[in-house]
């Protein structure tokens, strides 16, 4: 029995000599498309204005304008047509595929998205479900929603006030285990990481500003949310306070929704439970309590460097596209080619990853502390070939290793040779003992959270700088380690290549 997210990421860890393949079931993939047949549902409007707003003004925590002292149905719109919407068509032998403003590991998109609503002008007070495919809400609470303590701003937060907006961020288990199985659960937090990112962003891009939380009772958010836990869980919400709306005194729990309503978290006719994700989950459940003061985690995850060189920031963005553009067009791109990196946009990439320690409106991203960052440079301008980190605090990157390393990430990332190709390939590592020091057992939600929200970040950063970006779940884990000199008590969580494609984003 797993009881840790250590334990966890030990066990689910990939080695050459002992990899064994798997075939996939076509006739049992699962569905990306949760619905609620037989509820009430409100379809929301997609011919909307999107904001004109850059991607580096909103990680740099500048408001586009004032923040809004009340939202209606067509704001909420618009934040859905961007933080989680379905942005184009290819198709192929197997029928259509929809790409959507996120990525996901496979394409599988495990994640759902739901909101709770209060005094939102146009919509009856109520928990929603919000249907991706359709572009609409489907009604699972009336009224009296923010009657439950979860809802309202954290205690200490500068805005303590119930909640005018509460989203909650869920996956479900089997979308992703059909294909990564005990591995599945690593993907299933990147990804709510890459649409907790988004969500905010967007959120900020129509001057709304919300408190991030991953720290909640899982029993009562679920119970409230309808879910069946053992195939879909929530892993994140984030809220936008109210305005002139007090806080309730009440902190009554949920009313249970009809079992019925369990139905719509099945994906796939014979769906398999793989218990290492089931156990992980259960065991990151305590909310995380801080044990020690954090620190940051380049200092424990093996030899820091001392000689730190400042990113210099740009007088002026070289992007190519706004937020909104960058959101609809960002794809995952690997077809890179060995074409020299602009300073400018080096710059760039490493500015938005310190601006300023991920903090929007003032609100900062939680446990930042939780990841250390850092990157292989190769063919980037006026920069020597090697392993880096990256200060956020100190805005400021250091030279670990000099060489080239491209190649050999690439072959320990189950010999993708595309990947040796990109001039940077960004990491993202923790050391997993120092999580449960730190924060328990829920660290680990912390640490993979984060890495989600950075690569999102990344993503993002280089679409609007118009190069590709690819990021990469599967790798052999004490490789990856070794190559980066990691302690024993550390590991890899991702990595992403950035660099020049032949295939243009524009």
């Amino acid at each position: 029995m797993i009881s840790s997210g250590s334990e966890y990421q030990r066990l689910t860890s990939y080695g050459r000599q002992r990899m064994g393949g798997h075939s996939l079931d076509w006739s049992n993939q699962p569905g990306v498309y949760k619905d609620y047949s037989g509820l009430p549902s409100i379809s929301l409007t997609h011919d909307i204005p999107l904001p004109d707003t850059d991607l580096f003004s909103l990680a740099a925590g500048e408001a586009p304008a004032e923040p809004r002292t009340a939202i209606s149905l067509e704001q909420l719109s618009q934040v859905f047509a961007l933080a989680y919407t379905l942005t184009a068509k290819s198709r192929h032998s197997g029928g259509e595929f929809y790409y959507r403003s996120v990525p996901s590991a496979g394409a599988l998109y495990p994640c759902e998205l739901y909101v709770a609503t209060r005094t939102v002008t146009g919509l009856p007070d109520g928990l929603y479900h919000f249907a991706i495919g359709r572009h609409a809400l489907s009604l699972l609470r009336e009224r009296n929603v923010a009657e439950h303590g979860f809802l309202s701003s954290p205690p200490g937060s500068e805005q303590q006030r119930a909640s005018s907006l509460t989203f909650f961020v869920t996956a479900i288990f089997f979308r992703s285990g059909w294909k990564y199985r005990d591995r599945s659960y690593r993907y299933h937090l990147l990804d709510s990481g890459h649409l907790v990112e988004n969500l905010q962003l967007t959120l900020a891009s129509r001057g709304l500003p919300c408190n991030v939380a991953y720290d909640y009772d899982d029993q009562m958010v679920n119970t409230f949310l309808g879910l069946d836990t053992q195939r879909e869980v929530c892993l994140a919400m984030l809220r936008v306070p109210g305005a002139n709306v007090k806080d309730d005194d009440d902190r009554a729990p949920p009313a249970e929704l009809p079992e019925s309503l369990h139905a719509a978290s099945r994906v796939a006719d014979r769906e398999v439970d793989y218990p290492p994700v089931l156990e992980c989950h259960r065991a990151t459940s305590r909310p995380g309590t801080a044990h020690e003061t954090s620190s940051p985690m380049l200092s424990h995850v093996g030899p820091a460097p001392t000689s730190w060189q400042e990113i210099a920031k740009p007088d002026a963005w070289p992007e190519q596209m706004n937020f909104v553009e960058a959101v609809h067009r960002r794809r995952s791109l690997r077809n890179f080619v060995t074409v020299e990196l602009a300073k400018e946009r080096f710059n760039a990439l490493l500015t938005l990853l310190c601006e300023p320690q991920l903090s929007l409106h003032g609100v900062a991203l939680p446990h930042r502390d939780a990841v250390a960052t850092g990157f292989f440079a190769a063919h980037v301008e006026g920069l020597e070939p090697g392993v880096y980190w990256l200060d956020p605090a100190k805005r400021a990157f250091a030279l670990a290793k000099s060489g080239l390393f491209m190649a050999s990430m690439a072959h320990i990332c189950l010999d993708q040779e595309w990947l040796a190709q990109a001039s940077l390939q960004f990491f993202f590592v923790t050391n997993l003992d120092r999580l449960e020091q730190v924060w328990g057992p829920r660290g680990y939600r912390y640490a993979m959270i984060t890495a989600g929200r950075l690569g999102q970040r990344l993503y993002l950063g280089a679409t609007a700088l118009g190069l590709g970006c690819c990021g990469i779940g599967a790798y052999y884990d004490r490789e990856a380690a070794a190559l980066l000199e990691l302690n024993e008590a550390s590991a890899m969580l991702y990595l992403l290549g950035i660099g020049p494609v032949k295939k243009t984003i524009r």
